[in-house]
């Protein structure tokens, strides 16, 4: 063989072997710790949607109001509210206006002025005009009695003297409402009631009592009632700095009130501004909590690896439940037309480890329905739907909501986060799989091409 040949030889060898060994050198160690360039993980989200909170403003209220409270501290509220008589006079529309109007009030004081309003007869003259204009101007009595005996008979009557002179009938003969309420025999019962009786000395108290939102609190305190707030939640995560395989990163949130703009902190501080030092471990995206900070510290996945095994359950955080719970592969679908995989935590009744309801004692216990869409070459999320709840639990398993989200990814959020991880996913397919591939199998062909040339050449037979 030539040494012109022999050199071909070699190099074409030489040539297969550094392009083969390129290829898995590459592909097992270089590429997959590209992700140590900080700015990779760079990521500004809004989340859009509803925050459900008890409603302070309304419990304040109650709270602020001594004869409510007392009324609330005392049980007796749900046992009033029990009494059908009761809580029905209660439920009038009519009380208002009844407690309103002196004039009424004063009838209640004496019945025997009521009796007249049970008489038919009575209120049909009542009602004629003609005779509230004599009660009106006593000058036009001769005649109205001239022309009618049988009023005149009825106006000289005392009962009825005291009713017209009470001043009420009009108000009365206005409000239908009212004028049933007042005749209602179950009035007298309910007025003589002590806790009646000072709800009806305390304006503010009835309004507050005939409130529906009440009458579920003091028939049952662990009813509380809730708002729902329209918010926005800014979520900015940046890559500060990289130490071999662990990432720091740099997690501001804030949350915009979108009834008023204001910051969601003023209505309730745990929803204020927040800055948060993170620490990931680049390989599989996985906290490494003992780096962190305990008061803020996490656990589980911050997000999924690179080439997401649908078979594999991953141990995610989530925040409204301050713990990792699994997401675990669902379906494949399709986000702005980037594929993505679906994985979804669905859970209920979790423990908070042991933390209770500051107004009833009552454990509290976090449901969620999370579904996060991810690109599975990257693991990187492009879209998700957030829907987590935190109840207070009683011993029947009844459950009273506390805190709760129902919360989406904007849209322009997906339309950046696609467009990146699709940009993304990209270079992990040309880089992390078509070039270490194509490499080794032209290293490989190569080799293999120069191993047979210098086997064949050996085993010719020398010339001559």
């Amino acid at each position: 063989m030539s040494s012109q040949s022999t050199t071909t030889v070699w190099i074409t060898g030489i040539i297969g072997v550094i392009l083969l060994g390129f290829g898995i050198i590459w592909g097992q160690v270089i590429f997959e710790r590209f992700e140590v360039v900080p700015d990779d993980l760079n990521r500004v989200v809004d989340l859009e949607g509803t925050y459900t909170l008890v409603d302070t403003s309304f419990t304040d209220r109650l709270l602020a109001n001594s004869t409510v409270a007392g009324l609330a501290a005392s049980g007796s509220g749900g046992d009033l509210l029990s009494d059908p008589a009761i809580s029905g006079l209660l439920a009038n529309p009519a009380l208002g206006d009844l407690v309103s109007n002196p004039a009424i009030l004063g009838l209640l004081a004496d019945p025997s002025v009521l009796a007249p309003l049970a008489d038919p007869t009575v209120l049909a003259a009542l009602s004629d005009p003609a005779v509230l204009a004599a009660v009106a101007d006593p000058t036009l009595l001769p005649a109205l009695i001239a022309a009618n005996p049988a009023v005149g008979a009825l106006l000289t009557d005392p009962a009825v003297s005291s009713l017209l002179a009470s001043g009420a009938v009009s108000s009365l003969l206005a409000n239908p409402d009212l004028l049933t309420l007042i005749t209602d025999p179950a009035l007298g019962a309910a007025l003589a009631n002590p806790v009646v009786s000072a709800l009806l000395a305390d304006p503010d108290a009835l309004a507050l009592v005939l409130d529906p939102r009440t009458q579920r609190i003091l028939a049952n305190p662990a009813d509380l009632p809730t708002v729902d707030i329209p918010v926005i939640i800014h979520r900015v995560r940046v890559a500060d700095r990289a130490d071999g395989d662990v990432l720091y990163l740099t997690e501001t949130v804030t949350t915009t009130n979108l009834v008023d703009g204001s910051d969601m902190g003023l209505l309730d501080p745990r929803f204020g501004p927040s800055e948060t030092t993170l620490v990931v471990d680049r390989s599989d995206k996985t906290y490494v909590t003992e780096l962190m900070d305990p008061a803020s510290a996490r656990a589980g996945h911050w997000g999924l690896p690179f080439h997401t095994d649908k078979g594999t359950a991953y141990p995610s955080w989530i925040s409204f439940a301050g713990q990792p719970l699994d997401a675990t592969y669902d379906h494949t679908t399709e986000t702005n037309g980037l594929q993505t995989y679906a994985y979804i935590v669905d859970d209920v009744d979790v423990s908070l480890g042991g933390a209770t309801d500051p107004a009833t004692g009552l454990p509290l216990v976090f449901e969620t329905v999370t579904v996060a869409f991810i690109e599975p070459e990257t693991g990187a999320g492009v879209d998700a739907t957030v829907k987590d709840t935190i109840s207070a639990q009683a011993p029947d398993g009844s459950k009273y909501v506390r805190i709760a989200n129902d919360l989406k990814y904007s849209d322009a959020s997906v339309a950046d986060l696609v467009d990146e991880i699709d940009g993304k996913k990209n270079l992990i397919v040309w880089f992390g799989s078509w070039l270490p591939l194509g490499s080794s199998i032209i290293g490989a062909a190569l080799l293999l091409i120069a191993i047979g040339i210098f086997l064949r050449i050996q085993t010719r037979p020398s010339e001559g």
